[in-house]
């Protein structure tokens, strides 16, 4: 066999290491200023299959249509410019799996912040961020225990839900509603939307049905259900999980003569619900403000840009909305720390970093302030009525206290 040249082989030898080395810098991923490189990750855990999928997307639609925004626009963090870039993976509403999805996001693709959609998996993602994974949790629930929690680096997005079972309760009441069925989801945060929904409709002086929740992941014909709320002559139910199994409960019950009105959680969104069932059906109903009903100066321009993005396949809710409105939030106190690799420092700068976010990304009414606590708050809150005749009416609700 012929032998390459001593000179030949050294040069053969120092391309491979090069190679080898430049592929395993590009395992492991960009991780912005705080490694000299001009990516910047941001991770997010959701479901991307199975039940949750739909809500899922929609949350990774508003994160995307942010990340292309920015980098169109421009992000510079400790004086050089930086391409924002979203990394996903799917949990399927598994909290263990979002858990492990947010530490390798962390570990190995250097993400400095993860996002979540889902209260379980944010309380499990608690347990590991603050240790040898450490990352800043961008939390999408309602539910004010991830901030209960004390945990330095979590920051919840929409509004506590808390805001909401008396102000509905009111509306409703003051249509003549006297009698509540209760008809929500098995889930954890379906059950502690029961309970207030319960405690706030006898604390007004109505009176509440038995607790017919079931599990709207798992079952798919709800006529039993139904019939059996029904039988309690309701004039108000109370109702609330995923928009589509929630569309198929209400449009049940009119098939089965209710004509009395919806109290909904704010889970499900009307405007999405519009899409799976006859919108009559949902006439009388309570429930989250749609986004197309808001006048914010991004409101219009998002939803154009949602239409073209889905191909006008999907209707723009909140889950898409709040998030295209926080990413900005989260970059920019990047700027403000210089850094996209500390998570201490990102968090100690988006109180600042929430007041400077261009009014461009504002799509429903902004956040203007970020709590101790670490909670995302606008000014103002508040709802929709959607009435017998298909009109949406807005009134304001106060905002609920985050503390325990």
């Amino acid at each position: 066999m012929q032998k390459k040249p001593r000179a030949l082989l050294r040069t053969t030898l120092s391309l491979t290491t090069m190679a080898a080395l430049g592929l395993g810098l590009a395992a492991c991923g960009g991780s912005g200023s705080g490694s000299g490189g001009d990516t910047v990750v941001l991770g997010y855990t959701g479901p991307l299959s199975g039940g949750g999928a739909s809500y899922g997307e929609n949350v990774k639609i508003g994160l995307e249509m942010a990340v292309d925004k920015l980098n169109e626009t421009g992000v510079k963090v400790d004086g050089k410019d930086v391409k924002i870039e979203l990394k996903s993976l799917d949990d399927k509403y598994v909290p263990s799996t979002a858990a492990t999805n947010s530490q390798r996001l962390a570990d190995q693709d250097k993400a400095a912040v993860v996002f979540s959609p889902n209260a379980g998996a944010i309380k499990a993602m608690q347990q590991v961020n603050n240790g040898r994974s450490k990352f800043l949790i961008g939390g999408y629930t309602s539910d004010p225990a991830i901030v209960q929690a004390d945990n330095p680096l979590t920051i919840m997005i929409p509004p506590n839900y808390k805001s909401y079972a008396e102000p509905f309760t009111k509306k409703l009441m003051e249509g003549g509603a006297k009698k509540l069925a209760l008809l929500g989801t098995q889930s954890e945060y379906g059950q502690q939307w029961t309970k207030d929904v319960k405690a706030a409709w006898t604390k007004a002086g109505g009176t509440v049905g038995k607790d017919n929740s079931v599990d709207y992941a798992t079952v798919s014909d709800f006529a039993a259900p139904v019939s059996k709320a029904l039988a309690e002559k309701p004039d108000t139910i109370f109702v609330g999980g995923p928009s589509q199994p929630t569309a198929l409960i209400m449009e049940e019950a009119r098939k089965q003569g209710y004509k009395g009105s919806f109290f909904v959680m704010d889970q499900a969104k009307l405007n999405e619900m519009a899409t799976i069932t006859d919108a009559k059906n949902l006439a009388d109903s309570v429930g989250v403000r749609p986004v197309e009903e808001y006048d914010e100066p991004g409101t219009k321009d998002f939803l154009a840009a949602f239409k073209t993005k889905t191909d006008g396949k999907k209707v723009a809710t909140s889950e898409s909305a709040l998030h295209y409105s926080a990413v900005p939030v989260f970059v920019k106190a990047m700027e403000l720390a210089g850094t996209s690799s500390d998570p201490d420092k990102i968090r100690e700068k988006m109180p600042e970093a929430v007041t400077q976010v261009d009014k461009s990304f504002y799509v429903q009414t902004p956040a203007d302030k970020v709590t101790d606590a670490g909670h995302m708050v606008a000014e103002k809150l508040d709802a929709s009525y959607l009435d017998k005749s298909g009109k949406y009416q807005t009134f304001d609700i106060p905002q609920a206290d985050d503390s325990k």
